[in-house]
């Protein structure tokens, strides 16, 4: 049955744009908190006062409804009068709200106080966060009240609200609130991207400034990393930085610009997979799917957004690449195999030039029904190497660590797109198709972390991770013999890729037990075995290659021919991969199996994602 993910893992895709924290801190308990005050005043309802840490699931909850299209947004104090009607969600950040009118949907209060008159209507639920609720003793609510005393903890990327769940974000040491100037400061202790074998639980700490005007908002952190490793010790590389400055004018649409210091690690290759998956293979299973690599340098950065999802960023910079070794890291299962080996990164001194952007008309981010989603990137590299990380023999002519390419040694420049269109063909099915295309532009061969495969459960889930078929794979562009492959800890080795997936999808409900078709937002159930999701078909195809560069240009005789692609041309479609599966999606988990059809021999792989696919 194939791969780490049928046989010891399971693979899921994170719902946050950020870093990916929040999956691997509990979640939040919350206690009851019964209030007995006089049934007459304007006071909050005594069953409805919770304290303590909100629910992850009602933080992001909340934050889905903000984030919402057609949620009426307000930032600061708002009154709804009497006569007044909203029509659909209303939210509130940063300010009192004062209801007196209609609202034809939720409510939701963030880091504010709420006030109900007695001919206040709000037809859903309402739900108030960092503050308290004032309203008679019987409020016209349709949904069920929640007040909360905890503040709604939040970083904003655009015009977009990023919920703050993770466990140690709940138990930094010290916060000093938001005043009235808009002005909030913090001790700040999260974990950084996710658990993997090269650093173990990455940690930042430290001193983190927001401040608000009007339209304006600077934010500035100075924050230190340490790094768990294998070895809970205080050298040098478990020790990192990472410092900001942005100054951001609009809210719905603007202008940013800000500069950035790090010392971080970085994975290779993340249009693959999520760092949530990729931390709980590690964490469980002792199966890392990302290579990682140092950078140690800084850069400035301008950016445009508009929209929800829009936005467009500039950048340049200087920066050391350095190699990371795996090691014996902390895992729960299976801890009696090795880690795969870490490939060795291409070393030097590289100055680069980013321009990237989103473009996003998705009716929702978690669960879309229809519109476009484009991420794509450009980035232009100029540089010398001092050391090179080692690929499969043949790949690559070697490259030039002084020479006419540029002043310092070498140039390239690499692109990569991710184009997704989501598609409604009724009331319960869906056809979308998702294109990922990208590698090689020009200049000199691409570096180690700049290249790429079409391998594993996000790609091809019909063939396993990097598995290496034949002498010469079109999944990796990897040359020779498996145990050779394998020793260099089987490194993407593309310079460029295509990549094409369908998926029709129909909704299902399933209540075994019991009466109740009104299960709301849940996805399934575990009591009366209630199960709300999707049933999914799909088709994957695709594969990489190498750039045929013209005789002379340092390409080794050892290259196969098969590999090699004229750089204005596609491979023929009979060479890509493909593969066909169906399986069950229920939200915060999906059910799959997928079997390769372009390859004979191969057996199914049965799989699980902890979301959708794309």
């Amino acid at each position: 049955m194939g791969d780490a993910m049928l046989r010891h893992g399971l693979s899921g895709r994170s719902r946050s744009s950020g870093h990916n924290r929040n999956r691997l801190g509990p979640t939040g308990m919350v206690l009851g908190l019964l209030l007995a005050l006089p049934a007459n005043v304007q006071a909050q309802r005594d069953q409805d006062r919770r304290v303590g840490g909100v629910p992850r699931d009602v933080t992001l909850e909340v934050t889905r409804v903000f984030n919402a299209p057609a949620t009426r947004r307000v930032r600061g104090d708002f009154a709804l009068a009497a006569t007044d009607t909203v029509k659909g969600d209303l939210a509130i950040l940063n300010g009192t709200a004062r209801l007196e009118g209609v609202v034809h949907g939720a409510v939701v209060v963030l880091n504010g106080d709420a006030f109900l008159t007695g001919g206040a209507r709000i037809e859903h639920a309402l739900t108030v966060l960092g503050g308290t609720l004032g309203s008679p003793d019987r409020p016209n609510v349709g949904g069920e009240i929640r007040v909360w005393s905890a503040r709604y903890r939040y970083h904003e990327e655009g015009d977009t609200l990023v919920a703050e769940t993770d466990f140690f974000t709940r138990w930094s040491h010290w916060v000093r609130e938001a005043d009235s100037s808009g002005t909030e400061s913090q001790l700040f202790m999260t974990t950084a991207h996710t658990y993997n074998r090269v650093e173990g639980l990455p940690i930042y700490i430290g001193p983190r400034l927001r401040v608000r005007s009007g339209e304006t908002r600077v934010r500035t952190e100075l924050l230190g990393i340490f790094r768990t490793g294998d070895d809970i010790a205080w050298r040098r590389e478990n020790l990192g930085h990472r410092a900001l400055v942005e100054v951001r004018q609009g809210n719905t649409a603007g202008l940013a610009v800000g500069g950035r210091l790090f010392d971080e690690v970085d994975a290779m290759e993340r249009w693959q997979l999520t760092e949530t998956e990729v931390g709980l293979n590690s964490f469980l299973f002792t199966r890392d799917y990302r290579d990682y690599w140092q950078r140690h340098g800084g850069h400035g950065y301008v950016s445009l957004f508009a929209g929800r999802g829009s936005d467009l960023t500039a950048s340049y910079g200087e920066e050391r690449w350095s190699a990371r070794r795996a090691r014996d890291v902390l895992s729960l299962v299976n801890r009696d195999i090795r880690w795969r080996a870490n490939p060795a990164a291409d070393e030097g001194v590289f100055r680069l030039f980013t321009l990237s952007g989103t473009f996003d008309t998705r009716t929702n981010r978690e669960n879309p029904r229809s519109g476009w989603y484009l991420r794509g990137e450009f980035e232009r590299g100029e540089g010398r190497y001092d050391n090179l990380g080692l690929l499969t023999e043949g790949v690559r002519p070697t490259p030039r660590l002084t020479g006419p390419a540029t002043q310092d040694g070498v140039a390239y420049s690499r692109a990569l797109f991710d184009l997704r269109r989501y598609n409604r063909l009724g009331p319960n099915a869906q056809l979308n198709v998702r294109a990922v295309l990208g590698g090689w532009v020009n200049g000199d061969p691409l570096p180690v972390q700049r290249r790429l495969a079409v391998s594993g459960i996000d790609a091809l889930p019909g063939y396993d991770f990097r598995r290496m078929l034949g002498t010469a794979d079109v999944g990796t562009c990897a040359l020779g013999g498996e145990s050779a492959y394998e020793a260099l800890g089987r490194p993407a080795q593309c310079e460029r890729i295509a990549l094409v997936q369908v998926e029709w999808k129909g909704d299902f409900r399933v209540n075994l037990f019991g009466d109740d078709d009104d299960l709301g937002d849940r996805r399934w159930g575990i009591g009366r075995v209630r199960a709300d999701g999707t049933w999914v078909l799909f088709a994957n195809s695709g594969r990489g290659w190498l750039i045929d560069r013209p005789s002379g240009a340092g390409v080794p005789s050892a290259v196969d021919r098969s590999l090699t692609v004229g750089r204005n041309r596609v491979p023929d479609l009979g060479t890509w991969r493909t593969d066909l599966g169906g399986g069950f999606d229920f939200g915060d988990f999906g059910v799959y199996v997928a079997q390769a059809v372009s390859q004979s021999g191969l057996s199914p792989n049965v799989y699980v994602r902890l979301a959708r696919r794309f």
